[in-house]
């Protein structure tokens, strides 16, 4: 699966301040009107009794005067009109008791009202932050948790175990679909390095994310600290390219914070949300790029425990060099034939540098264009004594190994060789190889080759060097015996068949080990 970071959008990052701001405005309006709604039902229930009071006396108030009226017509106490008068007079005040019992009802509701408010709204001032605090504090417990595991795994100075911990850890403490780490320094260049994701969510490990426009437009932001929430990849102006690339991944919002060793970007700390947009909190931001901040930290500690351990293993490197090739120069200085000479030669080579087959190429007078020389694994198919013809070698490579070439193949099928030359280096189950001249007396007399046959392999400087340095004293071995004022008799004034079985049949052309 391929994906990319390029589209991380132009728009302008999310602000602590704007996200909340957005919070308030979002949960504020169902907030006043559950608090209304309350105050109402309160100002309605003190004013219920009064009403009753007031309506009651003025229904009974009511059925008193009629009653007196009646009365009074029947027995003829009073006149009509006096009657009326009265009941007229009655009847103002009863109605005056009902308006001052209705605006005693109103005013004691006003108050009522006023008093719940008040009260309920300093409690709710008081429970919001209360609730955000109590929020704050999980996540801080939480981000405490994280910070107890990387002082854990700080003490192991194991990368891979420090990345591995941050994703899975912080994936649980946000309740996120996916975190990834992408890598952006040397070693892990554009490919995602450490991933923890759901089980129902596609997998990112592993993918090659390369991006001309990322270098381009957001690196150099990315290593000055920037970070980038999208709540929402369809609202947040995104291309529709980049929404293509995200969907690949089901990601619906994320979060991304820059990993940073001094003034190196070294990668990127990304959260997916996948089952959904989400409003990312200003305090997840914050703890986020905190994250990302001790990430780097530790991976820069890691960085300097391996330059350290590297530095230590050079130095015993150079140290059991030096003890072989003094060694080996011993063993070469007392061999008193070039057969000693080159059997010194393949065997400590072979076991110092623990490779599958040394050989030496002869291309001298006597011993032209056969191997002569062999310290070889055990498994590995045998090339001493095998004629190695080719005229292309003669006209094309001669000379420069005569000046001191060296040449060395970490992996045959990523040379860029010929599959004829491929197909040569396969008989002898050969994946790597190297190669030196041997010269005595300034003449061109052999080669000595290295073959890696169990797999390819990364040549360090120090076995090249050191390689063509026993090539090198080979030919001051051979110098040394074949000097006038020694007694030891030449090798090559013996035939090559007395000496060497050869198989005219079997040969393996060299020209193209160059190419």
């Amino acid at each position: 699966m391929k994906t990319s970071l390029q589209a991380l959008p132009s728009k302008a990052d999310l602000s602590p301040s704007t996200a909340a701001a957005s919070e308030v405005s979002s949960s504020s309006q169902p907030f006043n009107a559950g608090l209304w709604a309350k105050v109402m039902a309160l100002t309605i229930a003190s004013m219920l009794p009064i009403l009753a009071i007031g309506t009651a006396t003025y229904y009974f108030g009511s059925q008193s005067i009629t009653r007196n009226a009646i009365e009074s017509r029947r027995t003829g106490e009073q006149t009509l009109t006096a009657i009326r008068a009265d009941e007229q007079q009655q009847i103002r005040l009863l109605i005056a008791l009902l308006v001052g019992t209705g605006g005693l009802a109103v005013c004691t509701g006003v108050v009522v009202a006023y008093l719940a408010y008040r009260s309920m709204h300093s409690t709710l001032d008081v429970t919001v932050p209360q609730v955000e605090q109590d929020t704050q504090k999980a996540m801080t417990a939480q981000i405490q948790s994280l910070t107890t595991a990387f002082q854990s795994i700080n003490t192991t100075l194991n990368r891979d175990d420090i990345f591995s911990t941050t994703v899975t850890d912080i994936r649980k403490i946000l309740g996120v679909d996916r975190v990834i780490i992408y890598g952006l320094n040397d070693d892990d260049l554009e490919v995602v390095i450490a991933e923890s994701v759901g089980p129902t969510w596609p997998k990112a490990f592993g993918a090659i994310i390369p991006d001309p426009c990322f270098k381009t437009r957001y690196i150099e932001k990315y290593r000055k600290g920037r970070i980038k929430a999208i709540e929402n990849i369809d609202e947040a102006g995104l291309s529709p390219c980049y929404i293509e690339q995200l969907e690949q991944l089901a990601v619906r919002a994320l979060l991304v914070a820059p990993i940073t060793n001094g003034e190196q970007l070294v990668g990127l700390l990304i959260a997916h949300h996948c089952s959904g947009p989400r409003p990312w909190q200003p305090f997840e931001v914050h703890w986020f790029k905190q994250i990302a901040t001790q990430v780097g930290f530790a991976f820069g500690k890691v960085k300097l425990q391996e330059e350290h351990n590297n530095l230590q293993q050079q130095s015993i490197t150079q140290v059991r060099w030096m003890q072989f090739f003094t060694k080996t120069i011993q063993n070469l200085r007392s061999a008193t034939d070039a057969t000693g000479i080159y059997k010194v030669a393949v065997q400590n080579i072979r076991q110092f540098l623990n490779i599958d087959r040394v050989i030496v190429y002869g291309l001298d007078e006597n011993s032209r264009e056969v191997v002569i020389a062999e310290s070889i694994g055990v498994g590995w198919p045998a090339a001493m004594g095998v004629t190695i013809h080719d005229p292309c070698f003669q006209a094309r490579y001669i000379e420069k190994y005569q000046n001191g070439r060296i040449k060395a193949i970490d992996n045959i099928y990523e040379a860029n060789l010929s599959p004829c030359y491929i197909e040569q280096l396969e008989t002898l189950k050969v994946k790597a190889l190297v190669v030196a001249p041997i010269a005595t007396e300034g003449k061109l007399v052999g080669l000595l080759i290295g073959h890696q046959c169990y797999s390819p392999r990364t040549w360090q400087d120090f076995e090249v060097q050191g390689f063509a340095q026993i090539a090198t004293q080979v030919g001051f071995a051979l110098d040394h015996i074949n000097a006038p004022n020694n007694g030891s008799a030449a090798p090559e004034d013996t035939t090559v068949s007395e000496v060497y079985q050869t198989d005219e049949d079997t040969v393996y052309p060299i020209s193209e080990w160059d190419e």
